[in-house]
């Protein structure tokens, strides 16, 4: 890859960091000392606080902020049924073709899709699709949501490290999507094609939550994986949040739709069309 990771990143215990950081960012504080703190990270990290359901005040902290709802009607969903919606708030990291089971990183760096799923027989069935990767940065809403009408029919929790999942880290660390904890989400659209749905932790991000399963990432505490069953979701329905800035990636199967080629580095809004789903 074309640079390193900081080294302060490479040597610091990022499970335990981002562990730590958590249990700190859930604890309450007293408005006193939490609005200030708050006012200062959406200034410094762009929150756009209008488009929130509830008014600062109402923060009790920081992930109580970090997980905020919407306003209702601030993401509108495509006027066309057939559209398929982005999932979440973000920048494009990288968008195209599954080719040879490969999804590209960065120009010239790839990484196995089977073990992104943790599973090379789930990865075949995406052969030819298309994805898209997006990366929700700090100041933006980190709450995640269905692209379009379908069921999910597999969730479960893949272990592994917690990079930063930045522009730098993602240029610097080989297979970072595929290494990073992640939960790795199989569906079947409503027209019968397959999808798949990726939230990937990142440092200070090792809690990824679904709405639908009790799925954790990072845990405390090892527990045995709860089973799911099967949960149908409507376009624009929640499908889970961050405790901070990650990434999502979403696959489409051939015969699922098409992903639009977003060229890198886009700014994405949920809600707005960013492909096709086949009727």
């Amino acid at each position: 890859m074309e640079q390193r990771s900081p080294l302060i990143v490479r040597l610091i215990p990022r499970a335990f960091v981002s562990r730590m950081t958590g249990w700190f960012a859930r604890r309450p504080l007293p408005g006193w000392m939490l609005r200030p703190l708050l006012r200062w990270y959406a200034k410094r990290y762009g929150a756009v606080l209008a488009d929130a359901e509830r008014p600062l005040e109402d923060y009790t902290s920081f992930v109580d902020f970090f997980t905020r709802t919407l306003k209702e009607g601030a993401r509108p969903l495509p006027d066309d049924e057939n559209a398929l919606a982005c999932p979440c708030d973000g920048t494009v990291s990288m968008a195209g073709t599954v080719e040879g089971g490969m999804l590209l990183q960065v120009k010239g760096h790839a990484y196995a899709l089977g073990e992104l799923l943790g599973s090379a027989e789930d990865a075949a069935r995406f052969e030819g699709g298309t994805y898209a990767v997006l990366y929700l940065a700090p100041g933006d809403y980190h709450r995640y949501h269905w692209p379009l009408n379908g069921i999910i029919e597999s969730a479960r929790g893949l272990p592994g490290d917690l990079w930063p999942v930045n522009e730098r880290s993602v240029r610097s660390v080989a297979g970072l999507f595929a290494e990073n904890e992640r939960a790795a989400c199989l569906g079947t659209a409503a027209n019968g094609g397959a999808f798949a749905y990726v939230p990937v932790g990142a440092l200070n991000v090792g809690s990824i939550r679904l709405a639908f399963s009790r799925v954790r990432t990072n845990p405390m505490r090892k527990a045995p994986e709860p089973a799911l069953r099967p949960r149908w979701g409507c376009r624009g329905d929640e499908f889970g949040w961050f405790e901070l800035g990650s990434t999502v990636v979403l696959v489409l199967a051939t015969e699922t739709g098409t992903i639009d080629a977003l060229a890198t580095g886009t700014k994405v809004r949920m809600g707005q069309a960013i492909g096709r789903i086949s009727e």
